[in-house]
């Protein structure tokens, strides 16, 4: 089903504004329109039906004087763009594929192939209980630890139906266009002409950052951080469990705990947008708003991943102490085969930390074991014991590691990521800054908030380094 952003009220006042422009929804008001089970033909028909939609919205909402109206229309266009960013989404997932039918269930159980957020929980395989893992503070204060299918929103502030981020990046520049937004300014600017976003949509954020991460949908979980720092305990080593006679002395054995601390670090980005297109581009808020969400969970998963622990950024897996490491050579070497990554698996098996329930990789390095091929020139068959891993790919894994004398190597992280915890702080601020580009008639907007990343078993992560390009 496509839609889910928006409420039945506002999709029945889209479809009536449409069709007083001789348009109309292109699934109805109802929205009710499987993209998932579609034939291709029909996601192309619909595709085209909502770019026709849009054009005449367009069209009425230049030639309309009527403020009321053109909002009206403004909000169809909006949901409109929402219904092509989702037939266009499973087209291209079909062409990842390459097939034009409906996907099997097994296929849409890749991570990253159903486009949300662990949907029904299944892509990966973390390992919680059914109910919610719930911490306490030294003062009592409850604290739901979110794992990657669970929303921040539902358990801080319930469901948010105010401005969307990117309605009240366009309003502080253009103001408000509705109530709503005209509340929401007025509550979260403050006197220095910045914008404190209010806590149901700065959840609201929030959870759209942690669906665009690759991280979370690797198993990462989510601690909302209501102070500064969170300390939290870390095990440094197993307990050892021997069997005893009766009357005999339980054997001792040393069991390491350690201390360390989720500190919040700030995380901030700036877009620079002309004052033309603000005034005249009806989809400019969702470009906004997916261009700050997009980027910041690039930033966040590279920081989670690699960060480098200094200037004020996390410290990320590879750079943890104590995570299990596997070369593929002393100057790197080009896959030929999956024994290095079975290799590093069994550097986890044997650290009784269990199988990773993913494994992180570059798209160079996805591409260059996907390539790989058998003495008879065909794929290579992939050993059960890596088949069985997810596989996630993403930029935020860099191609330009030292390895020996080698200066394009990658890395390939893996681990139980369900160990890995993302601290998030709620206080997500916004600016507009008129001036800093004035000279193009620009407007600067400035967005940033605060996270840190810590895990809780530092041998449950391996890293398989020198994963350089084929010659």
């Amino acid at each position: 089903m496509i839609l889910q952003d928006f409420d039945e009220r506002d999709l029945e006042v889209a479809d009536i504004a449409l069709r007083g422009i001789g348009s109309k929804l292109p699934t109805g008001k109802s929205g009710d329109f499987d993209t998932r089970s579609a034939e291709w033909r029909q996601l192309h028909s619909v595709r085209s039906q909502i770019k026709m939609a849009a054009r005449k919205t367009l069209d009425a909402v230049k030639k309309s004087d009527e403020e009321r109206e053109c909002k009206k229309l403004e909000n169809a266009h909006d949901i409109l763009m929402a219904m092509y960013d989702e037939v266009q989404a499973e087209m291209d997932l079909r062409d990842s594929f390459d097939k034009k039918t409906p996907l099997t269930a097994d296929e849409r159980r890749i991570p990253g192939a159903s486009g949300e957020c662990m949907g029904d929980g299944s892509d990966v395989r973390t390992r919680f209980d059914d109910e919610a893992e719930i911490w306490q503070t030294r003062d009592g204060k409850r604290i739901q630890v979110l794992k990657p299918e669970e929303r921040y929103i539902d358990s801080a502030t319930g469901q948010y139906n105010g401005p969307r981020f990117g309605q009240i990046i366009r309003a502080m520049v253009t103001g408000p266009r509705d109530d709503a937004e005209r509340r929401a300014l007025s509550e979260g600017t403050d006197s220095a002409g910045g914008f404190t976003v209010p806590t149901p949509l700065a959840a609201w954020y929030i959870d759209k950052l942690r669906k665009a991460s690759v991280v979370v949908r690797a198993g990462a979980r989510t601690v909302p951080m209501e102070s500064e720092t969170l300390a939290i305990a870390r095990l440094e080593s197993d307990p050892v469990m021997a069997w005893r006679v009766e009357n005999a002395a339980i054997t001792q054995n040393d069991v390491t705990f350690g201390a360390v601390s989720l500190q919040a670090k700030s995380l901030a980005g700036s877009i620079k947008v002309s004052r033309e297109l603000l005034d005249d581009s009806l989809n400019v808020a969702r470009i906004l708003e997916n261009a700050f969400i997009q980027s910041a969970a690039l930033e966040f998963d590279r920081a989670c991943l690699f960060g480098s622990g200094s200037s004020n950024e996390p410290t990320g897996l590879k750079n943890i102490s104590g995570i299990n490491s596997v070369s593929m050579g002393t100057n790197g070497a080009a896959p030929s085969d999956y024994d290095k990554i079975i290799d590093t698996i069994y550097e986890l098996q044997a650290d009784n930390a269990g199988d990773p329930t993913a494994m992180i990789w570059s798209p160079r390095t996805a591409r260059d074991y996907a390539k790989l091929k058998d003495a008879d020139n065909n794929p290579l068959r992939v050993p059960e014991m890596v088949a069985s891993v997810p596989k996630l790919a993403t930029n935020a894994v860099p191609v330009d590691e030292t390895e020996g004398t080698a200066t394009d190597a990658s890395s390939i992280l893996m681990g139980d990521f369900s160990r890995m915890l993302i601290g998030l702080r709620t206080n997500v601020r916004l600016e507009a800054n008129p001036y800093i580009y004035q000279e193009n008639h620009q407007i600067g907007f400035f967005c940033w908030m605060r996270g840190d990343v810590q895990v809780e078993h530092a041998v449950s992560f391996a890293e398989l380094t020198g994963n350089i390009p084929p010659a």
